[in-house]
């Protein structure tokens, strides 16, 4: 039997396998149940790195989520589950740390394509690449065979954004961050009513990259404290299930954490579509080859206008019940369809055991 230990990422004790574990807000762990479950389906057993050490048993492999320094284990391959981008994860995009894992596992169509002349893949040419796409995870309310809260009925909020108040780690001109506050405060000037902002820390300013924007970020404090005001008038708390908030919703703002980065599409669509709510998208170049455009309101269709907010409120708040009903319906197709599947917790799953066994 193999034995494979996971690190980083969790608290130890197989936490990240447990779905009462306080970190599995919208079972977001569930995909890494599922791989444990079918690891011990084909005789790979498969736990936390700290619950092998207390059995004193050595793993045959081990998993890294991200970031998470090397230790060496005599016999042991060490593997990169590799998630992020490097401008949320710097370390992702440093050779010198990639080139010590035996394979890493990745979206990145950059480092898969061996031919690419991108300068990471050049860098890591001899550490094999294995193809995977960020796993989500279907709601326990959600069934393919129907939509939920079809047209305009039972959904009260016109607009909302979902997501934590960060920034990237990198300079980098692709990062959306920064986009989503814009959004966000074209809403809250302009259509106030029709807009509500979800996520963790939206009590405090804009979070900012370097020494500049630190101190930016502090002076930006001071007048919100003194007057007692909410920094972003539009927020409305963490949203503690995400499909209850968007199955009551008609549109949420998707923007990835960074754009144009080809295979980089994470679970804020796809959450979306899961609820029925339709969803204004930008981030992987070639979205429209993923998931059918006719699923989402491609956000880059409005760049080209002096005020790009202004003209998508404009869109969707002009929309027919009856177009809303076609958004939500090719969105069911897709999901129901097996164009999905390479999008689902099973999908990443069967992609991390293959190459392990071979």
């Amino acid at each position: 039997m193999l034995v494979g230990g996971i690190v980083g990422w969790e608290e130890g004790q197989d936490d990240l396998f447990n779905p009462q574990s306080l970190r599995n807000r919208d079972d977001c762990l569930e995909p890494f149940r599922v791989l444990q479950a079918k690891a011990a389906q084909q005789g790979v057993e498969l736990h936390t790195i700290d619950v092998l050490q207390q059995k004193g048993i050595t793993p045959n492999f081990t998993l890294y989520l991200e970031a998470v320094p090397l230790i060496p284990i005599k016999n042991c391959k060490n593997y990169l589950i590799r998630f992020e981008t490097e401008l949320t994860v710097p370390v992702n995009g440093d050779p010198q740390y990639l080139n010590q894992f035996d394979g890493i596992f990745t979206w990145d169509q950059a480092l898969l394509n061996a031919n690419s002349t991108n300068a990471l893949n050049q860098k890591t040419a001899l550490v094999p690449k294995f193809a995977i796409a960020y796993p989500n995870v279907l709601p326990a309310q959600f069934t393919s065979n129907e939509i939920v809260n079809p047209g305009f009925a039972n959904r009260d909020l016109f607009c909302v954004l979902i997501g934590s108040n960060r920034h990237a780690n990198l300079p980098d001109a692709r990062e959306l961050y920064s986009e989503r506050v814009k959004a966000i405060r074209w809403f809250e000037t302009h259509a106030p009513k029709d807009f509500a902002l979800f996520g963790n820390g939206w009590l405090v300013p804009q979070k900012r990259l370097g020494k500049s924007g630190k101190w930016r970020y502090r002076m930006e404090k001071v007048l919100p404290f003194l007057l007692g005001q909410a920094v972003f008038s539009s927020y409305r708390g963490s949203a503690r299930n995400k499909f209850e908030v968007l199955a009551k919703s008609r549109f949420c703002i998707c923007f990835e954490n960074a754009k144009d980065i080809p295979g980089y599409i994470t679970e804020k669509l796809f959450d979306s579509l899961f609820a029925g709510c339709v969803p204004v998208y930008w981030g992987e170049p070639n979205i429209e080859n993923i998931v059918p455009s006719a699923c989402f309101i491609d956000f880059r269709q409005f760049l080209g206008s002096a005020d790009p907010y202004r003209d998508l409120y404009q869109y969707i708040s002009k929309m027919t019940e009856q177009d809303y009903l076609a958004y939500q319906e090719a969105g069911r197709q897709f999901l129901a369809s097996p164009a999905f599947r390479p999008y689902s917790s099973e999908a990443f799953a069967d992609a991390i055991l293959g190459p392990l066994q071979s």
